[in-house]
């Protein structure tokens, strides 16, 4: 087992910093997130929107919590006004380096861990993930408020933050978590918070070097190109069991002229490549349907609807496509798959319960595939859980008219149509209750032969 030191730093974020130059809570809070905010102290807009480093963002906060504290810019501006003397303590800031035997995927729900407890303390975390591309140096940001919330600004003190205890609690707890993962995902490494005095190692802490402009530059343009690389699109599993050759090539998708290079293996697949792309435009085509346009008073009524165009795109990426111009220009796919991401993490990382070890042991007794499915089916449970416990978060936070419009946007159950047709297993279009008859029958056909063949091996 690898033991190693963190790195997890504790700070005052006060008025005058030590060499008396005055600092603002919107300037931090624009830097660790990467945003444009608006300090009302300056009058002026501090603008961090060029950084590149920061691949996660969010705000938590405590329960009750009025709207407002769920805006960035209303959030910190508050603190800033509630703070009257020269020498105030604007908030808590916390860095910690995050080990990189931890995956990305996993660190967002680390994050969110390590700052539950402070949330329940009554404190507003405000969270960001640095990483800058080559993975050399992931790490978070926390800014923490330090007074009660109110409905319209800050009261008094949270004492908690300010007991002297509190720096080593906190970097206790950052270890005791870090670990805690390592050891779920099977990595020997474990990391110590304690100081080489402590742990009875008789070696000399390192100084911290401070900021190298130059070196930091050449950081900068590595962690860029290595961005690029990783945004070069690459065959997915799907596409290498096709293509296994041309996968293998440096050229991805390939090009449409065939290269001098090729094998005439390479060449029949290349060939057969652009022909299933011919294939998906023309489905793509066949799918689509005219642009609907509203009816309009006036000459125009009688215009033919538009009709859309060609796209070179597969009909499943135009669908998702359409989907997301639905919704709107805000929506971001990136964003919403580290969304569903974290969504399985925090599901996978649940305990199992009682009833779900009853379950999942009833269903071994089947077999090994039933098992899976009961796990599949838990797991999507856990799932739905969080996504509507996310909601309700994040409805709370809305102004009362904004909620009650989405709400009253919300279909009506009372006119959903049980009867409503929808394709069966064969892509027949049956009644619902025919269908959960034909898949019911389908399930109990499968486990007869599951027993079958059980019983003759």
């Amino acid at each position: 087992m690898q033991d190693g030191n963190i790195h997890c730093h504790i700070d005052n974020l006060a008025r005058r910093n030590t060499d008396g130059n005055e600092r603002i809570a919107v300037a931090t809070a624009a830097y660790n997130v990467g945003e444009r905010l608006w300090s009302e102290r300056e009058q002026r807009h501090v603008d961090f929107k060029n950084r590149e480093d920061v691949v996660y963002t969010k705000i938590l906060l405590p329960e009750g919590a009025p709207p407002w504290a769920a805006r960035r810019n209303d959030l910190w501006n508050l603190v800033e006004l509630t703070a009257k003397r020269r020498d105030a303590r604007l908030a808590k800031s916390i860095e910690a380096a995050i080990t990189r035997d931890i995956p990305a995927r996993l660190r967002p729900a680390l994050l969110e861990a390590f700052v539950a407890p402070f949330v329940a303390l009554g404190c507003v975390a405000d969270v960001a993930i640095h990483e800058d591309g080559t993975d050399h140096n992931p790490h978070v940001h926390i800014l923490l408020t330090t007074r009660v919330l109110e409905e319209n600004g800050f009261g008094g003190k949270i004492v908690a933050l300010e007991q002297r205890a509190f720096v080593k609690q906190v970097r206790k707890n950052w270890a005791d978590l870090t670990n805690t993962i390592l050891e779920k995902i099977g990595s020997a490494h474990r990391v110590d918070h304690r100081s080489y005095k402590a742990r009875g190692i008789g070696a000399e802490p390192t100084r911290h070097r401070g900021p190298d402009p130059m070196e930091r530059r050449n950081k900068r343009e590595h962690a860029r190109r290595v961005r690029g690389e990783k945004a070069m699109k690459s065959p997915d599993s799907f596409e290498r069991q096709q293509y296994p050759l041309l996968s293998r090539r440096e050229t991805w998708p390939p090009e449409p002229a065939v290269s001098p290079d090729m094998t005439p293996e390479e060449r029949d697949e290349h060939h057969r490549y652009w022909q299933d792309r011919k294939l998906d435009r023309l489905e793509a085509a066949s799918l689509s349907e005219p642009a609907y346009e509203a009816p309009r008073s006036g000459p125009e009524t009688n215009r033919k609807p538009a009709t859309p165009e060609r796209s070179e795109k597969p009909w499943y990426e135009q669908a998702l496509d359409n989907a997301y111009g639905e919704i709107g220009d805000e929506v971001n796919s990136t964003r919403i798959a580290a969304y569903e991401q974290s969504v399985v993490e925090r599901a996978v990382m649940q305990d199992y319960s009682d009833r779900e070890i009853a379950a999942l042991q009833a269903a071994g007794k089947v077999s090994p595939e039933v098992q899976r499915i009961a796990g599949d089916l838990i797991l999507d449970q856990r799932m739905q859980e969080i996504r509507e416990h996310d909601q309700r978060e994040k409805m709370r936070v809305l102004p009362t008219e904004v909620r009650e419009k989405i709400e009253a946007s919300r279909p009506d159950r009372q006119d959903y149509d049980p009867d409503r047709p929808v394709p069966g297993p064969n892509g027949e279009m049956i009644s619902q209750r025919e269908r959960d008859i034909a898949y019911e029958r389908m399930l109990d056909e499968y486990l007869r032969e599951e027993a079958e063949q059980e019983h003759d091996r």
